[in-house]
């Protein structure tokens, strides 16, 4: 496979002035923008695989670069080019906390590979590839626990295998695979920074910050400070787990939509406020994304379908 190109899907608008000014033209049409871009981006990456003859993409990505939607739209886009899709979640690998390696200070390192199944996840890929099908694990969050063989997957014969997770570039996961020539890898992530003409107002990892925010408080039952406090760990894992094998990545989404600061404001703004409280890093930081976020116009949240990548952390509202 040959390494990514840009392609005019890649960039959104990311200056709050020319943001505000479209959403000022009428949120559903700013709306509609956004998501347009990225479910042309993301149909285009679906015309590349098939042109490459893959059986298996890997999509990988940070913490809250919209993965799961993504690999939804993905799978969707190679259903309707004609070859059905399934998706996998290396989640459903995972071996949960009590199994995970630790770190020196003796919590659970959940970011590495080491803390999945990696034999059960390297036979199940190396099967997909060569006979079409595989049993996996399904992770119990609730529980933290695995259900073994929990699910079987068989693919059609021109099917493709979706398989998301933040280390699914890791070549880790694919040492048994025999034929390199049906793996496409994909890299998911906010590729841009958020602009107020020549300042930076939010740097893409900021902008997953505010995402995680809002989805950890909505369906994991976890508090903006909690959440402040592990994303320094989520970054060191990114940097050791997930940003080396970037570079491997045959095609690139850029998952920033521009009308999502609009519609994550009314959520996040009053969760930040929660953190005012904490120590005096994680209350700066809440103070920094929460003056980021009053600059954007609102947007009703209703207006957002449920089809868009930002129901991924806002929920069917």
């Amino acid at each position: 496979m040959q390494a990514f190109q840009k392609d005019r899907f890649s960039h959104a608008r990311n200056d709050v002035r020319v943001i505000n000014a479209l959403a000022a033209e009428g949120p559903a049409h700013i709306i509609e923008l956004g998501d347009r871009r990225f479910q042309k981006h993301v149909q285009a990456v679906a015309r590349q695989i098939l042109q490459n003859g893959a059986r298996l993409v890997l999509l990988a990505g940070p913490s809250s670069s919209g993965k799961t939607t993504t690999a939804h739209m993905l799978a969707q886009a190679l259903t309707e080019l004609g070859h059905p899709a399934q998706i996998i979640s290396t989640d459903d690998f995972y071996l949960g906390a009590a199994h995970a390696p630790l770190r020196p200070d003796g919590t659970p390192d959940l970011e590495c590979p080491q803390a999945m199944d990696l034999a059960a996840l390297q036979q199940c890929l190396r099967d997909l590839v060569r006979t079409g099908g595989c049993d996996t694990p399904v992770f119990d969050f609730a529980r933290q626990m695995s259900v073994p063989n929990g699910r079987t997957v068989r693919l059609a014969e021109n099917g493709v295998a979706v398989v998301e997770g933040i280390h699914a570039l890791n070549p880790l996961l694919t040492k048994l695979v025999p034929d390199e020539r049906r793996i496409m890898r994909v890299f998911l992530s906010v590729r841009q920074e958020v602009r107020n003409g020549a300042e930076v107002l939010l740097k893409p990892a900021q902008v997953r910050l505010i995402r995680r925010i809002v989805r950890d408080h909505n369906f994991r039952s976890t508090s903006p400070v909690q959440t402040l406090r592990m994303w320094p760990s989520v970054m060191e894992g990114e940097a050791r787990y997930i940003s080396p094998w970037r570079k491997h990545a045959d095609a690139a989404i850029n998952s920033l939509h521009a009308y999502e600061f609009g519609v994550l404001r009314a959520y996040a703004l009053p969760l930040l406020q929660t953190a005012e409280d904490a120590d005096p890093a994680i209350c700066r930081e809440a103070q920094d994304l929460a003056f980021a976020l009053m600059l954007f116009t609102p947007i009703p949240p209703a207006l957002v379908p449920q089809t868009s990548l930002i129901r991924e952390f806002i929920g069917n509202v």
